[in-house]
This record gives structure tokens, C-alpha cells and sequence, in this order.
């Protein structure tokens, strides 16, 4: 009895299939792309959780001295991390229901790294709302609005509040 060899051919085709099935594999195995942090400003900061993190419950947090800032999604830390202000003097206030601005401090029991100060936290829930904040940074006020609202820049803390009251004194009457 002869012994029977694969002709170049088959071999050829061989190769061939197992290629296309390794290219075919690799594509769907991509591990997922990351957010680019860097893609976005101060005033689309709530435009860019919501996009890039849709049903999940997405923080941005900066940590003191202000600059360096990484987002948390669903208690877990992502990779990325941003410089986000060009200098350390940034300043976060709430809103009281008059509208009168408050400093914000953000709780270390906000985070996982709890011996860490954060200066300033955004947070998006997984309904897409934002917790409404104002971010003092090089002179400007930015009012990150609750809701979907866009974030509004503003020349002092007494324009939003003005602009607060304004609003809340109109949803009144309309009641």
C-alpha cells in the first residue's frame, strides 16, 4: 500500500480557511473601545457621560489638588485619566432652594479611595440626570443643570442665582 500525502492544494486551502476563521475571530474578540476623556470640555462634561456611559451610573471625580480626574462607572474605577483643568483653583458650589450657592465639599466615603479629597464630582445616574452643581474654574461659573439640560457658563455666582430664581418664580405662577 501507497502512503497518501495532501497535494500543495489542499494544504494551500487549508491555510486559507484557517486564516479567514483567525481574522474573522480576532475582529469580534476587540477588547471594547475606550471613552476618550479627552474629547470633551468643561461645558459638554454631561453630554459626554450620558453618551459614553448610557444606562450606567457614571461619576467624574477630580481629586485635590484639581487637575487630575478619572470617571468611576458602576463602583469601578476606568483606566483613562484626564487633566481636566489647567489650574488647581477650581471651586464647586450647590444650589439651596432659594438658589443661593453653598461651597461643596465632597465626603471621602463618596469614593473608593476614601483617604483621597475630591474637589469635584459630577455625577450622571442611570437614568441620565445630573446631580445640579456650579464649577468655579479660571473666572467662569459653568451650572451643570439637573436633568438634560446643557450646562450654562456664567460671569459670578449672582447671574445663576438670579437666573434660578427667575425660573423657580415662573414654574410657581404656572402652578
Amino acid at each position: 500500500m501507497g502512503r497518501r500525502a495532501f497535494s500543495l492544494m489542499e494544504l494551500m486551502l487549508v491555510v486559507l480557511i484557517v486564516g479567514i476563521v483567525y481574522a474573522m475571530g480576532l475582529s469580534s474578540f476587540k477588547p471594547p473601545k475606550t471613552k476618550e476623556l479627552d474629547t470633551f470640555t468643561l461645558m459638554t462634561l454631561p453630554k459626554f457621560l450620558r453618551d459614553s456611559y448610557k444606562l450606567s451610573d457614571a461619576k467624574l471625580v477630580c481629586f485635590e489638588p484639581c487637575g487630575k480626574c478619572g470617571v468611576v462607572v458602576d463602583g469601578q474605577w476606568q483606566e483613562d485619566e484626564v487633566d481636566l483643568f489647567p489650574s488647581s483653583e477650581v471651586k464647586s458650589y450647590s444650589l439651596d432652594t432659594q438658589g443661593y450657592a453653598n461651597d461643596l465639599e465632597f465626603a471621602p466615603a463618596d469614593m473608593e479611595d476614601a483617604y483621597r479629597q475630591a474637589c469635584f464630582i459630577l455625577h450622571k445616574h442611570p437614568n441620565g440626570a445630573i446631580d445640579p452643581i456650579v464649577l468655579e474654574s479660571e473666572g467662569r461659573f459653568i451650572y451643570y443643570r439637573a436633568a438634560y439640560e446643557e450646562a450654562q457658563s456664567y460671569e459670578s455666582l449672582s447671574a445663576i442665582q438670579d437666573e434660578y430664581q427667575k425660573q423657580s418664580s415662573t414654574i410657581r405662577n404656572e402652578k
